[in-house]
């Protein structure tokens, strides 16, 4: 009777193993989606950390607030992916009070002005966002945790 499981148990291990995906295959990214990856970096780095650099050395030094933040945001605001881009893409390309969800940050920096980026590069940057870990500036946690009121990020 051992025989006979030995056999069996060799079967069904290698039927398992086949069907179980290898952790790296989960972690490959096509070279395109490599290159979109790269591409929204690159446009972000361009285009928005003029005012939402993480390299700022403080709060009070930041022309808007860090993307981590604002990141948080949209995220707890829109859970679902597609209505967190449509979100975003839509204040990004159009800017105003009634889009904003963040209302300290508004009062404290204004609206953000109307990027002069086309469309395609804002979706880009949105895809980037949404999908990454963003840099957050050093002081942030200590920042985030001091305030209460998640409008004042």
């Amino acid at each position: 009777m051992n025989l006979a499981i030995i056999p069996l148990s060799w079967v069904l291990v290698s039927a398992l193993s086949l069907s179980i995906e290898s952790p790296e295959g989960k972690n490959e990214i096509s070279t395109e989606n490599q290159e979109q990856v790269e591409k929204g970096l690159a446009l972000l780095q361009k285009h928005c950390y003029t005012c939402h650099n993480p390299a700022s050395p403080s709060h009070d030094e930041m022309l808007a607030p860090p993307l981590v933040g604002i990141k948080s945001h949209y995220q707890k605001a829109y859970p679902e992916s597609k209505k967190f881009k449509a979100a975003m893409i839509g204040f990004v390309s159009d800017p105003s009070e009634e889009k904003g969800i963040m209302k300290g940050p508004m009062k404290r920096f204004g609206v953000m002005p109307k990027p002069l980026v086309p469309e395609e590069e804002i979706k880009l940057i949105v895809d980037y966002i949404h999908a990454n870990q963003l840099e957050e500036p050093s002081w942030f946690k200590e920042h985030h945790k001091g305030n209460g009121n998640p409008n004042n990020h």
